[in-house]
């Protein structure tokens, strides 16, 4: 047995990769700031619901007890972040024990590691991070019952389920993909008569039930959100191609463009790649329907939806890759060969271009650019300055922090409320359905910090001075250069408390 071969059957070396994982997106971590829209959540976590405008609550929920254990702070986000993502390849490498091998499980986790989405995206949290985890956690419960033949496993799918809906709605993708492997598979069908699928599918209702119960006590806003940006408001499939090609460039244009040839070529059938154990074939059908059907799914939608973003397909990755991860193991025999060590760097040097890249546009500003404000990424960076400046500009006015911060949008706000050191709470004055912990009532009564970029200052003071009855004094105007360039400018107003 080769070097490599003894690597990839070994047991400790799962915990090299991810212990490698955990310390290079950790360090990458510290030199960015935190995402306005995870800091979004984290304002979220602190006022715990069944439900939130745009989401559920798991990713709330997470937040609020990583957050309760180990401090409300930016570092301990950062830790969590990337904790999330080794528990994901974690969850992905006895996925592929289990369906496989250790040598599979272990080839599954280093394809992960070659993709952005599963590399880079791992100083985000978000909440597909605990929706992920829910669908690896059914995906393993599927996978026990095709090799045991147990269907008290079921029971378990029930409670991961529930939890998976409570993370993100499209969780309902995997019981679908569940539909169609019974209605396919001889062996499966006779789950469509067993009365613990359906007590399985009662649990699940029963876990999501206080969210579906919190959405009809205000206006179904959450599904009335996702619904409306996923299925409506495309002009004429503009946003297919985007969709279509920007799939395989997060997904590791390498990998995931050979994934979809073995499918086209018939390399991934069932006679080629599954375990001759029992249920071999069973979990080989599943993770192919688990793999395909997600991707075929937000393609069709990509004609009908304004917002189709394509780390969507994500779970669907987790069986592609899997099957993909069996085909190459098989191909490779008793060592390495060149093809296999050719695509392997292939896929590595192309996603460290990319980080690269990513960083040296975030950092240093390498890529030209017309104007500071667009440029999507500096969300990255800048915070801390900004909110120091801030509060300097509070201090030499003489005033303190108030309990508030607002902006036109939610993300401007929550950065800032994440930032500042007395913690504000945000309030949007763009989406006033997102203010459920700073009603305008509050801002009244005990004060508030408002800032906006001078373009949108306009705009943004005649809704504030409608909405609140305080009348705002200006502090003036803070900037944050880097690179020589002001990156970031911002009026500050003040709303003092109601006497």
């Amino acid at each position: 047995m080769s070097s490599v071969e003894r690597f990839l059957a070994s047991s400790r070396s799962v915990w090299i990769v991810l212990g490698l994982h955990f310390a290079i997106w950790m360090g990458v971590s510290l030199l960015l700031d935190v995402h306005p829209d995870m800091a979004d959540h984290w304002v979220w976590s602190r006022f715990l619901q069944w439900g939130y405008y745009e989401h559920p609550p798991m990713v709330a929920l997470s937040m609020r007890i990583l957050t309760m254990i180990a401090g409300s702070s930016v570092l301990t986000l950062k830790i969590g972040s990337v904790l999330f993502s080794v528990l994901i390849l974690l969850l992905c490498y006895r996925v592929g024990v289990l369906f496989f091998n250790r040598k599979v499980a272990l080839i599954f986790v280093l394809i992960l590691e070659t993709t952005p989405y599963f590399s880079m995206g791992s100083v985000f949290w978000h909440i597909d991070q605990p929706y992920m985890v829910c669908w690896l956690g059914c995906v393993y419960t599927i996978g026990r019952y095709a090799k045991s033949g147990n269907a008290n496993w079921f029971f378990l799918f029930g409670v991961i389920a529930g939890l998976g809906a409570l993370s993100k709605y499209i969780m309902i993708l995997l019981p679908v993909c569940l539909l169609v492997w019974c209605v396919i598979n001889q062996e499966a069908r006779k789950l469509l008569l067993n009365w613990r699928v359906y007590l399985a599918a009662l649990i699940a209702l029963a876990i999501v039930s206080p969210n579906l119960y919190w959405n009809s006590q205000n206006d179904w806003r959450t599904f009335t959100y996702v619904f409306e940006k996923g299925l409506t408001g495309s002009k004429q499939g503009e946003n297919f191609i985007q969709f279509f090609f920007s799939q395989f460039l997060l997904f590791s244009l390498v990998y995931s463009v050979y994934f979809w040839s073995a499918v086209v070529r018939g390399r991934l059938s069932a006679g080629r790649l599954s375990d001759p154990d029992q249920g071999g074939k069973l979990a080989h059908s599943f993770l192919l329907i688990t793999g395909i059907l997600p991707v075929l799914n937000f393609t069709i939608t990509s004609f009908m939806g304004s917002l189709t973003d394509p780390h969507w397909v994500n779970v669907a990755y987790f069986g592609a890759f899997l099957l993909l991860a069996r085909l190459i193991s098989l191909s490779m025999g008793d060592g390495l060969g060149r093809r296999q060590v050719w695509i392997f760097s292939s896929a590595v040097v192309l996603n460290m271009a990319l980080v690269v890249f990513v960083m040296s546009h975030v950092l240093f500003r390498v890529s030209p650019v017309s104007e500071p404000s667009g440029v999507s990424l500096k969300k990255l960076v800048g915070s801390v300055e900004t909110a120091r400046k801030i509060e300097m500009l509070l201090e030499a006015n003489a005033i303190e922090m108030p309990p508030f911060v607002v902006s036109r949008e939610y993300q401007t706000a929550s950065g800032l409320a994440l930032y500042l050191k007395n913690q504000p709470m945000p309030h949007s004055i763009e989406k006033p359905t997102r203010n459920d912990w700073s009603p305008a009532a509050e801002l009244d009564a005990r004060g508030a910090v408002l800032v906006c970029p001078p373009r949108e200052c306009i705009t943004v003071l005649s809704k504030a001075r409608k909405r609140f009855k305080s009348h705002l004094q200006e502090l003036g105007t803070i900037e944050v250069i880097r690179h020589g360039v002001v990156f970031r400018k911002l009026n500050v107003f003040y709303l003092p408390p109601l006497k």
